[in-house]
């Protein structure tokens, strides 16, 4: 048995001489075969976590001269679900209800002259924008073409995509507001995008 061509010890296909190195038995699993699998595994594993997390606070956010007119005049805060209430005075119950995980903020200045806020409100799953946007007030909106669904007022912009609801706000009205805060809202909806592209 030893000796014959289908030896399982001296055959070309015996398990302890192939390239593949194997280990010391049939079924070792310590050689660089093993290892390489494990590797390639483990790559696979972290690259589908990656593309499911919530992106990055410096990289929503459209950053000094990226859209026409716009400078951020703040540096990015999160506030997680349990402090919510620091940030959403009386208010912060509702977004809890629907699942919120985290609340990105900053603060802009249009054309140097009127200031706004952007806030970006991370949910567990989708349904909790949708019944954000539902609940807000229809007067004196429009649609707009923004994320999944959006309402355009005369001094802000709210929509939402997928599990993130989208809020701006500018502390002045004028003419030139609401499609500079829709020029804004895009810019943000693309860098969500991008950053939860698989």
């Amino acid at each position: 048995m030893r000796r014959t061509g289908l030896g399982i010890r001296g055959s070309a296909l015996g398990v302890r001489d192939s390239g593949l190195g194997i280990g010391n038995s049939e079924f070792g699993v310590r050689g660089p075969g093993f290892v390489v699998v494990t590797v390639i595994v483990a790559l696979m594993l972290f690259s589908s976590c990656k593309s499911t997390s919530a992106p990055k606070a410096d990289e929503i956010f459209p950053r000094s001269g990226e859209v026409a007119g716009w400078a951020k005049s703040s540096a990015t805060r999160t506030f997680l679900a349990e402090n919510l209430s620091q940030y959403i005075d009386g208010d912060a119950e509702r977004y809890l209800q629907v699942g919120v995980e985290r609340t990105l903020t900053t603060d802009y200045r249009y054309q140097d002259k009127i200031d706004a806020v952007a806030d970006i409100h991370i949910m567990k799953t989708a349904e909790g924008p949708r019944k954000l946007l539902e609940a807000e007030s229809s007067t004196d909106a429009q649609h707009a073409a923004v994320g999944d669904e959006a309402r355009l007022y005369p001094a802000s912009l709210v929509f939402r995509k997928g599990r993130y609801l989208v809020r701006l706000v500018a502390y002045q009205e004028a003419l030139e507001v609401s499609p500079a805060l829709l020029a804004l809202g895009r810019a943000i909806e693309k860098n969500l995008s991008a950053e939860t592209a698989p």
